[in-house]
């Protein structure tokens, strides 16, 4: 009985700590949408959202963080992530320059999955751009409110989404673009547009890029994405939408 007495009061204080530190965790604002075209990362369908909007939901779900998509025009998506309006969002490393990714305002988890940008041209174009550096000075498609590293090298000429930049190169109204492999592979076979790849434009790994304020969710964050590559889900979801590239996209 005098157990009882002295664990009942112990027990009832722990419940109350948890329940604490439950309602003080911080709900979390993300957006991994992008451009809306940007397949197969996020594909504005629903019944098949994307690898990133069923990345992030099992990851948040199994670090036990309640999370909310919010819908953001691309345009504006850096600004709220550096004005705070949302938490988190979805980024390479080889994205962003030096100073960004130095910098101290932000976190960023483990790997997610990987993540190729090619430069992208027509096939009479194409042997032009086989070095990054074939793009500096000229005009580039870019996609608006993008990060590329580089692009105080060349002319961005920005345009709502990967498709628009598709169908901008098949009109000749850029002579070459920047894109990501698969997105680039899939606008090209969407649209019937033939279209071909230059060099690697940047190689890397999608993370989690999270406010420094919520660094004591970090560990959790990866600590949930290592069991979630280990048990081979994000396998699986990669495996779900990413294709092989065709072989005539890809020069020798």
């Amino acid at each position: 009985m005098f157990f009882l007495k002295l664990f009942l009061p112990l027990f009832i204080l722990h419940l109350a700590t948890f329940a604490h530190a439950q309602q003080n965790q911080p709900e979390l604002n993300y957006n991994v949408s992008a451009s809306g075209s940007h397949y197969p990362f996020y594909t504005n369908n629903p019944e098949k959202p994307g690898i990133l909007p069923e990345i992030i939901t099992a990851l948040m779900a199994q670090a036990n963080i309640t999370a909310n998509h919010v819908e953001l025009p691309t345009k504006r998506i850096t600004k709220y992530v550096e004005n705070g309006f949302i938490d988190f969002d979805v980024i390479s490393l080889k994205w962003l320059a030096q100073s960004e990714r130095d910098n101290p305002y932000y976190i960023f988890s483990e790997p997610l999955i990987p993540a190729t940008e090619m430069i992208v041209a027509l096939p009479d174009n194409v042997a032009q751009y086989q070095t990054k550096q074939s793009l500096y000075s000229k005009e580039v498609g870019t996609v608006l409110g993008y990060y590329y590293h580089d692009d105080a090298k060349f002319n961005r000429v920005d345009f709502p989404s990967e498709k628009e930049l598709m169908i901008a190169l098949s009109k000749a109204r850029i002579d070459v673009a920047i894109m990501g492999i698969h997105t680039a592979a899939y606008w090209s076979k969407q649209l019937n547009i033939n279209t071909e790849f230059g060099a690697q434009h940047s190689h890397g790994y999608l993370r989690v890029r999270l406010l420094a304020k919520h660094k004591a969710l970090l560990p959790k964050i990866n600590q949930a994405l290592a069991h979630l590559h280990s048990s081979g889900y994000i396998k699986r979801i990669e495996d779900k939408y990413i294709n092989p590239i065709p072989a005539q996209n890809l020069r020798d």
